[in-house]
């Protein structure tokens, strides 16, 4: 019997294989990163005084008042602006999860590595995870 890595036909076989395994991972790559590019949530605060809409980047996209912001001190206004904020962008990182979770897994290098950048002290739980 011959040495299977030496046969042509099978090294041929395990080429295509690797080939086929290699473009299913970058479309599932490139679904995964429009998935993330196309991110926008929004959330409010634990009163509704304020809703915040932010981007897929984290960034704030909008900031809509309640007309209870009139009934609130400035300083309750700021508190709730940040924790809209706050809310928005676990919002956001449990969102982007998924996206990565349905694409290219959240298990995977490539899923840790996506997911590395919607990371903030307010989406890991105690164990670092979302």
């Amino acid at each position: 019997m011959g040495n299977p890595l030496l046969d042509a036909e099978d090294a041929r076989e395990r080429l295509e294989a690797w080939q086929a395994n290699a473009s299913r991972r970058a479309a599932d790559t490139q679904a995964a990163a429009a998935g993330l590019r196309a991110l926008r949530v929004t959330a409010s605060d634990a009163h509704g005084i304020v809703e915040v809409t932010v981007d897929s980047t984290g960034a704030m996209a909008d900031v809509r008042l309640s007309a209870r912001v009139q009934r609130v001190s400035l300083e309750q206004t700021q508190q709730a602006i940040m924790g809209a904020y706050r809310n928005a962008r676990v919002k956001l990182a449990e969102a982007a999860a998924e996206v990565v979770r349905e694409t290219v897994g959240a298990d995977s290098a490539t899923g840790r590595a996506l997911l590395a950048g919607f990371r903030t002290a307010d989406t890991e739980d105690e164990e670092g995870r979302y």
